[in-house]
């Protein structure tokens, strides 16, 4: 009787650990201010470094470099120097105007010219969440509002024709937790619930949305990893929102 051969499964074990390797060796920097901090960055897999400066916009970020309130983050200009990366997230935030945006944005896009960039939209206060959130209009300064975030990556479309640009999407996230409260399907009682004061997440709940937000956008698979203490009903919800995430660009 012929034996079966052993080499499909060979074939198969080593493409599995190709995979894993090129998994774990893809590289991974984001920057921006506390609402990157939130999506706790050090969770994230593979190679991972970021820059990371409490309550500053992009400009400022990018004009003032050199001692951001996270002491571990590596700077934007030793780690561009240093690396050419797979894939930036680069946050959006409070004081900025598009153009002001997009002007930097493009510069990071041309100084890593085979990364995908990611555009973390962050999220607003609580207090100001839904009406920032239905702004139409991307005139004036920075919003958190769909019409604001999808107006930087149409023009950086525009700009970038051959580059990849994806959105984490958090504060439409939000904006869907919140459509479920007021409808009596979520298990929380109010938005307030998700944050830790007036504009940040909470450790637990919160961080996992929105760690899972940037995981989905970087190509990761969900993680509950240092979010144990999580109730399994709130993370049974909190996935059907991530669920309903459109598929990341390619």
């Amino acid at each position: 009787m012929t034996r079966p051969s052993c080499i499909p499964v060979l074939i198969l074990a080593a493409f599995t650990c190709l995979s894993i390797r090129a998994e774990e060796t893809r590289s991974f920097y984001l920057i921006g201010n506390s609402l990157t901090q939130d999506t706790v960055p050090s969770k994230l897999d593979g190679d991972v470094q970021w820059h990371v400066d409490c309550g500053k916009s992009l400009p400022y970020i990018y004009e003032n470099p050199g001692e951001p309130c996270v002491k571990n983050s590596t700077i934007w200009p030793e780690a561009f120097k240093a690396k050419q990366y797979d894939f930036i997230s680069v946050q959006v935030h409070y004081g900025s105007m598009l153009e002001e945006d997009v002007a930097v944005l493009s510069e990071f896009v041309r100084m890593q010219p085979k990364a995908v960039f990611v555009i973390h939209s962050g999220w607003a206060r609580s207090k100001s969440r839904a009406e920032e959130y239905s702004a139409s209009s991307a005139e004036g300064k920075m919003q958190h509002s769909r019409a604001y975030l999808d107006a930087v990556i149409a023009k950086l479309r525009e700009l970038h024709p051959d580059r990849v640009f994806r959105q984490t999407r958090a504060q439409e996230l939000l904006a869907r937790v919140a459509d479920d409260i007021a409808a009596k399907k979520s298990p929380f009682s109010q938005i307030e619930d998700l944050y830790r004061d007036d504009i940040h997440m909470n450790v637990v709940t919160g961080r996992y949305l929105m760690h899972n937000a940037m995981r989905h956008a970087l190509g990761q698979p969900r993680s509950v990893a240092g979010f144990e203490t999580i109730p399994s009903v709130v993370k049974t919800y909190l996935d059907q929102v991530l669920d309903g995430l459109p598929p990341v660009e390619k």
